[in-house]
């Protein structure tokens, strides 16, 4: 029977102590090593995205501390919609639109402010009270050429038998009427029964709508 060889281990560890890694294989080794680590791409975060930011609000006209004059001024009025009683029957509200016609923009702050103003006129057309309410404009004014609504409520038991009459006014300067600017007539308001309810009709007996 054929022996099996058998190398001694003197002999084995004689030949790998005859051949050694070389020290440029082991230095070219080391490098790859080195580089394989550093070339590895680094974990970046995603960048920030920034929040939405909301809608900046309208910016306040600038007060107003100058007299207006007559070259300055000008002015248009136009009613939006009937008028509707408001607060469980204890107002009228009116929306009036208002175009500034002139050469500044007007608003409701400063220390001579415009306002839109409500008058009371009789049946026979006579202004029974000037200064009944004012109305501001938008905090925003209202430009040189722009329009904007301007919410007028009046207590409802005062305007029975009588009209309003809108018109801005420059506090403590003039009335823009001063000015030859007409202003606007909305009446007269009745008392009267819908629906066999007691009620307010406006211009020409509608009676108002209940907001």
């Amino acid at each position: 029977m054929r022996g099996t060889f058998i190398q001694p281990r003197s002999l084995l560890m004689k030949y790998f102590v005859k051949t050694p890694v070389s020290l440029g294989t082991a230095a070219v080794l080391a490098t790859v090593i080195t580089f394989a680590g550093c070339s590895k791409s680094p974990e970046v975060d995603p960048p920030a995205t920034a929040a939405p930011q909301p809608a900046a609000p309208a910016a306040e006209a600038a007060g107003m501390t100058a007299p207006l004059t007559q070259e300055q001024v000008g002015a248009r009025y136009a009613i939006v919609s009937d008028p509707v009683i408001a607060n469980n029957g204890e107002l009228v509200r009116t929306v009036v639109s208002v175009t500034n016609t002139g050469k500044a923009t007007i608003s409701s702050k400063g220390t001579l402010p415009v306002n839109l103003a409500i008058s009371l006129v009789d049946g026979s057309g006579a202004v029974s009270e000037k200064d009944f309410v004012r109305a501001p404009l938008p905090a925003e004014g209202i430009a040189a050429g722009a329009s904007a609504e301007v919410v007028a409520e009046v207590p409802a038991t005062a305007v029975i038998g009588k009209s309003l009459r809108f018109g801005l006014v420059q506090e403590g300067v003039a009335w823009f009427s001063d000015f030859k600017i007409d202003p606007l007539d909305y009446g007269p308001f009745t008392s009267c029964a819908d629906q066999g309810k007691q009620t307010l009709c406006g211009a020409g007996g509608k009676p108002l709508s209940t907001r």
